[in-house]
């Protein structure tokens, strides 16, 4: 017990408990234990050479780079199907310029139809030109008709028709029942 007690510390303020002499072998167990030693105060820092100063930097940028890391196949779709879609907006925009330029062209066609509908109805409209047609039949010896020249037909009774032909007989008339036989049978499988 007594042991326990002799070791234990007190922190009471104007006790000492152990030597006040100092221990010049701290700084070197420090080092042995830990591989570093910490300035104490009583030392001069010594000043870093140009060389430290790079190797310091190397070391810190050796630090800095990350492991390669593995790729994910999700990712990897990813940038495909983001690809894939560009290629299929970049053809849209190919097919896009197609059609302008056939509606251009189209535009262009129908404004020379338009032109031409216009000369060919001019031409039309001066080729019945009603005293052109008159001057042209009186040259060629034509003229009005008369009262005694024209005739009414009366459509108000209703169509009738008599059909008048020579009776066949013998062989020919057996031939052409025949005839009309065999074109009922075909008319009919149509």
């Amino acid at each position: 017990m007594a042991t326990a007690t002799a070791r234990r510390k007190y922190n009471t303020p104007g006790v000492v408990n152990g030597s006040l002499a100092y221990d010049f072998k701290t700084l070197e167990r420090q080092l042995e234990n830990t591989g570093y030693m910490e300035p104490d105060g009583l030392t001069r820092p010594m000043e870093e050479t140009p060389a430290d100063v790079i190797a310091h930097a190397r070391e810190s940028a050796k630090a800095k780079v990350r492991p390669a890391q593995h790729v994910s196949p999700v990712m990897v779709l990813g940038f495909a199907a983001v690809a894939a879609m560009l290629v299929m907006l970049v053809m849209s925009y190919v097919e896009l310029t197609a059609i302008s330029g056939n509606v251009v062209q189209m535009q262009s066609e129908l404004e020379t139809l338009q032109t031409q509908q216009v000369s060919l109805i001019t031409k039309h409209e001066q080729a019945f030109d009603l005293s052109g047609v008159k001057e042209a039949a009186t040259e060629a010896g034509m003229s009005q008709p008369s009262d005694s020249q024209i005739y009414y037909i009366d459509l108000s009774e209703p169509d009738s028709a008599t059909v008048y032909s020579q009776e066949e007989s013998g062989f020919g008339k057996i031939l052409s029942m025949l005839g009309q036989g065999i074109c009922t049978v075909v008319e009919y499988f149509r």
